[in-house]
């Protein structure tokens, strides 16, 4: 069985990196992915709205909408949270 530190090591070397690095990418991307996976889990199961859903996901509202469409999501948004979403982008 591998372990942690082996993986490490063998990602470092395959990206070219220290293993401090690769150790902090892997925690990055892990987080990253670790909260697309709950914001697909919560929305899914009506938890949350789709403003949220791309909160947790960590990501803008148009990114959630690529992402759900990838997913197979129905993807429901309420006239006001578009009103909000432009608001914040002027």
């Amino acid at each position: 069985m591998i372990s942690l530190e082996d993986d490490i090591e063998e990602l470092a070397k395959l990206l070219g990196v220290t293993k401090e690095e690769a150790h902090k990418r892997a925690l990055q991307e892990g987080i990253k992915d670790l909260k697309l996976k709950k914001a697909i889990e919560l929305y899914s199961a009506n938890e949350i709205s789709v403003k949220q859903a791309a909160r947790v996901a960590g990501m803008s509202l148009a990114e959630w909408f690529v992402v759900a469409k990838e997913k197979g999501l129905l993807v429901q948004i309420k006239p006001e949270e578009i009103d909000e979403e432009l608001k914040a982008i002027e």
